[in-house]
Formats: C-alpha cells, structure tokens, sequence
C-alpha cells in the first residue's frame, strides 16, 4: 500500500477541494436570471430570487450547524467526501429542472452537501497548515473563493452556449474529486484538530469559559449582517445587471470579479491579522466598504468595477478574523466555532435576503441595493463590545 499523502500534499489538495465545492456552490447567483425567466412570473422575480436564496442559505449554511456539531464527535472523511459529490451532481441538475418543486429539492440537497464540507474541512485546514492557524484559514478560504468567482465562469460556458439543460455535464469534476476524497484522507482519524492540539476528537468537551457568551454573540452579529450584504450584491447584483440589459457572459465576469475581490480580502486579511490590530481591521473592515460599494453602483464603466472590486476586499478581509476568534473563544469545540461563523452567520445573512427581494419588488431593486451596502456601518459601534479581545497579532507565532 503506498504511503498516505503527506500533511503538506493533504493541506494543498484540501484547498483544492474546497475550491472544487465552491464552484458549483455559487451556480445559483449565475443562474438566478435565467431560472427566473423559466420559472416566474417578471412581477414577482426579485421576491421569488429572495425565496431561492434563503432556501439554499437553510441548508447551506445553517446545515453547517448540526454538520459542526456531528464533526465534533464523528471522525468521518465521507463528511467531505459527500459534501463535494451532493453539492456537484445537484447543483450541475439545475438547468434540467422542470419545476419549482424540483429546484427547491435540488438547492436544499445540493446545500445540505455544502454544509456538511465546510466545518469540518475548516477546522482540518488549520490543524494541517504548516503556515500556521490564521494563514492557513485563510489560503483555505482563498481556494474557496477562487472557486466561487473562477469555477462558474468554466461552469456556465456551455449552458451559455448551448442552454441550461448542457449544465449537467458540469458535474463530472466534482465527482471525480469526490471519489478521490477517501484516498488521499485515507488516515484522517489521525487528525488533531483541536486549536490546542491537545485533544482529540471524542474525547470529553472541555467546559465552556465564563464572559464568552456576549462576545461570540456579537462576533456572530457582525458576521450575519457583513453576510446580508455580501450575498445580496452577489445574488441581486445578477439581476440588477441583467435588468440593465448586461449580457450573459460580461454578467458572469462582473460576479466573478466582486466574489475574487472576496478571496483578496480573506487572504489579505489573514496575513495582515498577523501584523496589525485586531480591532483596528475589524473596525476597518466595517467602515470602509460601505462607501466604496455605494459609489460603485452609482458609477459605470471602469470606475464601476473598480469600486465595486475594493469594496468587498475591504469587506471580507475581517471573516478570517471572526472564524479564528471564534475558534479560540470555544477552544475544543473549533467545528462549532467554525460552523457558527461560516453557517449559521451565512444562513442568516442569506435568510435575510428574502426581504431584500420582496423590498425589492416593492420598492425597486437600485433603491434596496443602496440600503443594503450601508449595512456594516451600523454594526460598527458594536466593536466596543470586542475591545478586550485576544489581538491575533501579538499572538504567539
């Protein structure tokens, strides 16, 4: 029998994995024009968007929960095994639909394959990355969102081309990955993935420490209403584009660009972590995209794509720092902690996106956009809440 790969050649095909997953993961924000011209009524489309958003969110992100917490006491490589291989054959099935019904069966199947993925390959991707814990979360979640902006550029091409019903062949990747999962991950159970890394999965829980419970909350605040924003440009963004007569394919290149902006500001925010005070980005992060996604859809042209991609470099350079201040606060439980940060945070921002739709229907989309960007300044003052925190860049390297 040949050798297991080694922590290094694991760490990197992890990445390679998650980036895998994402591309298929973010189909929807591609699709959603395309789905709502077969499917609904043009009165109804940004409600109906909202339905389909929050629907996969569900299952996506607040599934992350209970797969957090089962990761915690299973050591199981088939989470991710079928966390690729659910999220890529239904996703890919979106295009042959025929119904509403089968699109919701096949988001929430599809979402609960993501869900299960994510905990557990976060936490995995710390304790494998010789880089340390906080760089190594975030080339982790680069990876993730080089998937997201690349993958559905690659995906969609023959959909484009030669319609909705080609998408299907797209899941052939996903399920080659899929099978190769448990070969390379072959000795998983020898994972420590405790932050401490003085426990191994099932033994007992280490109690919970005291003071924890309003920071986290807060941490949790902030990730849920930085998510509001981030899902609804990237899921709306489609529409208000394709209303604006954008084709398909310029459309798909604009998305890409905001969700590879995402993937800047993760690693950038990652390695700054290491450097700069933690509260100081985090306060940078809330106060500073605002006014560069606003500008952004006040613009066109170049300036446009310019504002729009700094705009949520500045916004997604504080989730590195959430996941592993959570991760630190519930030292022993890091599945939980990751999947209360990533999950349940994206399963709210996401649910909330179903108001966003129907404000938009009522109100106009370009009005609920402008709204929307506005959304971390209000959580700002919230910080003061954080002030006693650990700063991740005088933690010990």
């Amino acid at each position: 029998m040949q050798n297991t790969p080694s922590t290094r050649k694991q760490f990197y095909f992890l990445t390679f994995t998650h980036t895998v997953l994402d591309s298929y993961a973010t189909l929807l924000s591609h699709l959603l024009p395309l789905l709502l011209t077969k499917l609904v009524a043009t009165a109804a489309r940004n409600s109906f968007a909202g339905t389909l958003v929050s629907l996969y969110s569900v299952f996506s992100s607040l599934g992350q929960i209970l797969f957090g917490w089962l990761s915690d006491r299973v050591r199981t490589v088939h989470f991710l095994t079928f966390g690729v291989l659910l999220t890529a054959v239904c996703l890919s099935l979106l295009g042959l639909a025929p119904s509403k019904l089968i699109v919701y069966l096949l988001l929430a199947v599809g979402g609960l394959g993501v869900a299960a993925f994510h905990p557990q390959a976060t936490t995995y991707a710390g304790a494998l990355a010789a880089e340390g814990r906080g760089l190594g979360t975030s080339i982790f979640l680069t990876g993730g969102n080089v998937g997201r902006a690349l993958g559905p550029l690659a995906l969609m091409a023959m959909p484009y081309r030669f319609g909705l019903a080609s998408l299907a062949w797209g899941m052939v990747p996903g399920v080659i990955v899929a099978l190769c999962v448990p070969w390379v991950f072959r000795d998983a159970r020898h994972f420590n993935v405790s932050i401490d890394g003085d426990r191994d999965v099932g033994s007992p829980l280490p109690p919970l420490r005291r003071g924890i419970f309003l920071p986290l909350i807060v941490l949790f605040i902030i990730a849920a209403f930085r998510t509001v924003t981030a899902v609804g440009l990237e899921s709306f963004l489609s529409i208000y584009l394709d209303n604006r007569d954008y084709p398909n394919q310029i459309r798909s290149f604009i998305l890409a660009l905001f969700i590879f902006a995402g993937s800047v500001g993760i690693m950038g925010g990652g390695w700054i972590s290491d450097r700069v005070n933690t509260y100081v980005l985090l306060l940078f992060s809330l106060l500073g995209a605002p006014p560069l996604l606003y500008a952004s859809l006040h613009t066109e042209g170049l300036p446009f794509l310019v504002f729009l991609f700094l705009g949520n470099v500045i916004l997604a350079s504080s989730i590195t720092i959430n996941i592993v201040l959570a991760q630190m606060m519930l030292r022993g439980r890091e599945n939980i902690a990751s999947s209360l940060m990533m999950g349940a945070a994206w399963g709210v921002g996401g649910l909330l996106n179903k108001l966003v739709g129907v404000l938009g229907d009522l109100f106009g989309l370009p009005i609920v956009l402008d709204g929307l960007v506005m959304l971390p300044l209000l959580m700002a003052p919230l910080l003061l809440i954080l002030r006693d925190l650990p700063d991740l860049s005088k933690a010990p390297k």
